[in-house]
């Protein structure tokens, strides 16, 4: 007896047209693999595949379901929506015996490298009960490919859900299919490791983003956004983007000869090097809310036009007197200005770096050849960063034990990890913008360094005498760019900043009154029996106080100060307690906890934006 064509029409229903591509590649389907079904002394079915003359069983001959037994109760108890993630369905009884034996609901996503191995397991078992009980993904590499399974993999795994992830690829896939297997295990990490980056880098800005952010949109008033440059800059010159590794040394003389052939922006920490040099580029960036004034302290650099973000180190922007041009982060204040400015939306797509987000910037705004200088991603002989920058002399440093990348003249270049997460995203961006755009080109003239993905290895010189060779006045093009907003939005914009205070001290007072509410909660929590009617009527009034606090546009600063709390009551709302009364307790006690430091954090920022905003 087969289940085949029963389990199609379960995958259909929650999975639409899943049937008919498997269907599909079930009828285009080309052998790779030999399967035999065999049953174990235990009495399960179990598959033997034969791959270039070589038998593999995917479930012991013996006992099949004790090592899948073992391995269920070595996950432990699993909380609801716990995260799962299993390579194969080769052998089904792992996956039998985890949603068998979990009474909560969980999340499971299991990567099939092989449509024969997968059309096996839909024969083998009736899927109907475990897909009703729980959130089943199957992601078959035959039908949707290792992109697919990517996209799938980033929309799950999430830094608040990382304390329930579970992993496990199932017995000899590691064998059969060792490039899959070495691929879905780097994906799951690297994933993971982007999602704890993200969660310590908010960490490490949270402290000052709110003074950065509040006293950087004074800035907004008489600023540019980054979308009016495609209006002024020419398409037919390259854009050159000049970061500060160490490679800069080696070729950053050769840079005065693009000067007026190109569009030139450097990164902040590249500025110094540049004005020694007597280079003065078209524009500079600067995105990090911590960089230190003195990287940038130089008369000159005070009016070279600048690219930035809201978040930037606020007394840069203060030092700086030239033309400023930002894009859209998401602020939902900052958003309400910009609105008001009827130019189109933009943003970039930052990549952790300065020099990622004005590569990013530079496609977008239409440029088909970006050139890449000092662009390092490693250490190059054995320095961070070119000298000049952060010390006259960079030091070299020990990097025996630094991770170790292709690199572009050398075979094996060391690096660090931020640095490889930026190579990844070269990689990965680089190829989306040539798939986009027939005609996008990088060439990488850093001269030493790691290797990126699609890009034409030459020296500065080289590139300089081949794609430089249109004049342009990059000044006179920006010189002609109206400011963002006119006199009436500016007048508007002084008024609505100047409303912030009074924005935040309504924000004190609505989590005054949600922390009320968690009281009560609390109070008929604390009695033998719990009046359901009364505890879901609670539940609603917070449901609503919670959505009018939500509507000021300022409370989103202050949950990205609150990066850490969010974290604790994301991570605890998938734990249950046993009774109704527990529960309500337990939501009562984070409730009051984060409605008061939000009150704390609010009138904080409330006396911040009096005096920032006192002389508007």
């Amino acid at each position: 007896m087969t289940y085949y064509k029963e389990n199609l029409t379960i995958l259909a229903k929650y999975y639409p047209q899943m049937d008919e591509l498997i269907e599909e590649a079930k009828n285009n389907l080309e052998s790779k693999l030999e399967i035999y079904e065999e049953i174990s002394m235990d009495k399960e079915v179990i598959l033997r595949v034969k791959k270039d003359n070589k038998f593999y069983y995917l479930g012991g001959k013996r006992d099949a379901a004790g090592p899948a037994e073992i391995w269920v109760k070595t996950l432990g108890e699993l909380q609801t929506n716990a995260l799962i993630f299993i390579m194969g369905v080769g052998n089904p009884i792992y996956l039998r015996e985890l949603v068998e034996r979990s009474k909560k609901r969980l999340i499971i996503v299991i990567y099939e490298p092989s449509i024969q191995i997968f059309i096996k397991f839909l024969e083998i078992y009736q899927i109907k009960t475990w897909m009703e009980n729980h959130l089943i993904i199957f992601n078959v590499a035959d039908i949707y490919g290792i992109d697919r399974m990517k996209s799938i993999l980033k929309s799950i795994i999430k830094y608040d859900m990382l304390s329930y992830f579970r992993y496990m690829i199932l017995p000899n896939y590691d064998m059969l299919f060792s490039k899959e297997a070495i691929e879905y295990s780097r994906m799951c990490f690297e994933i993971a490791k982007s999602e704890v980056m993200n969660f310590n880098t908010a960490n490490r800005f949270s402290s000052v983003l709110v003074k950065n952010v509040l006293t950087n949109s004074k800035n907004l008033c008489e600023a540019y956004k980054t979308t009016q440059l495609v209006e002024v800059i020419p398409r037919n010159i390259p854009g050159i983007v000049v970061a500060a590794g160490p490679s800069l040394n080696k070729n950053i003389k050769e840079l005065k000869k693009a000067k007026g052939k190109a569009f030139i922006i450097a990164v902040d920490t590249a500025i110094k090097p540049l004005l020694k040099e007597g280079i003065v580029p078209d524009m500079f960036a600067i995105v990090d809310g911590l960089k230190p004034l003195d990287l940038v302290q130089v008369e000159t650099a005070r009016e070279i036009p600048l690219v930035s973000t809201l978040e930037a180190a606020s007394e840069v922007l203060e030092y700086h007197n030239g033309m400023k041009f930002f894009y859209d982060e998401g602020y939902q204040f900052a958003e309400r200005i910009f609105g008001k400015s009827g130019k189109k939306l933009g943003g970039v797509s930052c990549g952790g770096s300065v020099a990622t987000t004005v590569f990013s910037l530079l496609y977008k705004i239409g440029i088909d050849t970006i050139i890449l200088v000092g662009q390092d991603l490693a250490y190059t002989d054995n320095k961070s960063h070119a000298d000049g920058t952060f010390h006259e002399k960079m030091e070299q440093v020990d990097t025996s034990r630094f991770i170790m990348v292709d690199g572009n003249y050398e075979k094996k270049v060391p690096t660090r990890p931020d640095f490889k997460v930026y190579l990844e995203w070269y990689d990965m961006y680089i190829e989306g913008c040539m798939k986009h755009r027939a005609k996008f080109h990088v060439i990488n003239a850093t001269e030493g360094g790691a290797k990126i993905k699609n890009t034409e290895i030459m020296t500065l010189k080289e590139a300089i005498e081949r794609e430089c060779t249109k004049k342009v006045d990059i000044q006179k093009c920006l010189d002609k760019l109206p400011m963002m907003l006119d006199e009436d939005a500016q007048k508007w914009t002084i008024e609505y900043l100047k409303g912030i205070p009074q924005e935040l001290h309504e924000i004190q007072l609505i989590a005054g009154r949600i922390r009320k509410i968690y009281k009560k909660l609390d109070k008929i929590c604390s009695k033998n029996n719990v009046d359901k009617k009364e505890y879901l009527s609670i539940l609603r009034r917070l449901d609503k106080q919670t959505k009018e606090i939500e509507k000021k546009d300022t409370y989103q600063l202050i949950t990205f100060t609150l990066n850490n709390a969010k974290h604790i009551l994301m991570n605890e709302q998938f734990l249950q307690e046993d009774t109704i009364q527990k529960e309500g307790k337990e939501i009562a006690r984070k409730g009051i906890l984060y409605t008061e430091t939000v009150q704390n954090l609010a009138k904080l920022f409330e006396e911040m934006a009096t005096n920032i905003f006192k002389d508007l």
